[in-house]
């Protein structure tokens, strides 16, 4: 199946800069929530002449399926090749960065190493690698017995709303947001720990200039996957936030953090 197929379906949103992008950049989104809440962050890069792509995964916002349902991460994957097939056909002489957040760091990360693809760089925030708290161990027994056998049966993902932000603003539209939901279904949760296991056994293997950030007081992702990655991948730099949550594009950094990343995407571009 050709890889513009698997965009059926598949919601995309595209931000653009008012003059000719100096980058573009395909940002993949955390479990539960969805693309349109990066609307704001969005358009702080293309008001610096950076254009931002970005979709809303299977099983989430406005793409379809069932909610917290993906398909295998290998799918998804070739939902990215896919989109960056097409930014790259379009706009064939701007750099283009990969970026994912939270469960979308993970997949960024695992992408990098099993497609390798032709892109610039890659920004990761907040990414899942290893959880704060582990999974009890019945339910890691109840996945590794029931996955193959229903793998779209969903649960409760257990994420905390007040653990993403200080802002309580942020927290409540969160939870007011009929888009956002707190399923996971057990393939996800199998694949996403696939994936991790991946990536802290070949982060060698990324070969493309990472951005690797996180907070220090992250209770959703442990910062310490995201400072194994970068003590192994030849060409990271790593940034730690002291006192901030999960979602940095949200706390009170915000703009130091923005700032942090598009004076990166300069040193390469």
């Amino acid at each position: 199946m050709k890889n513009t197929e698997k965009l059926s379906g598949i919601k995309e949103y595209i931000f653009t800069a008012d003059s000719s992008p100096e980058a573009v950049i395909l940002l993949v989104h955390g479990l539960g929530e969805y693309a349109g809440r990066y609307t704001e962050w969005a358009r702080r890069f293309t008001d610096t002449g950076i254009e931002m792509r970005l979709f809303d995964l299977p099983g989430h916002g406005l793409s379809e399926g069932k909610r917290g349902v993906v398909p295998c991460f290998e799918e998804i994957y070739d939902i990215l090749d896919g989109i960056l097939a097409k930014i790259s056909e379009e706009k064939p002489e701007i750099p283009l960065f990969l970026y994912g957040h939270s469960l979308g760091g993970g997949l960024v990360l695992d992408y990098l190493i099993r497609h390798r693809p032709s892109v610039s760089g890659a920004i990761i925030t907040s990414p899942w690698i290893k959880l704060t708290s582990a999974p009890p161990g019945f339910k890691v027994a109840m996945v590794k017995a029931l996955k193959n056998v229903f793998p779209d049966l969903t649960s409760s993902s257990g994420l905390n709303p007040a653990y993403l932000s200080h802002d309580p603003a942020v927290c409540r539209e969160y939870v007011d947001d009929p888009l956002v939901h707190d399923r996971i279904s057990l393939r996800l949760f199998s694949e996403a720990v696939k994936a991790s296991d991946n990536i802290i056994k070949n982060a060698s293997e990324i070969d493309v200039p990472l951005l690797l950030i996180h907070g220090r007081d992250d209770m959703i992702t442990s910062p310490s996957g995201t400072m194994e990655v970068a003590s192994s991948a030849p060409s990271a730099l790593l940034k730690l936030w002291d006192d901030c949550f999960h979602e940095l594009h949200n706390e009170p950094i915000k703009e130091d953090h923005f700032t942090f990343i598009k004076e990166w995407i300069e040193t390469i571009i």
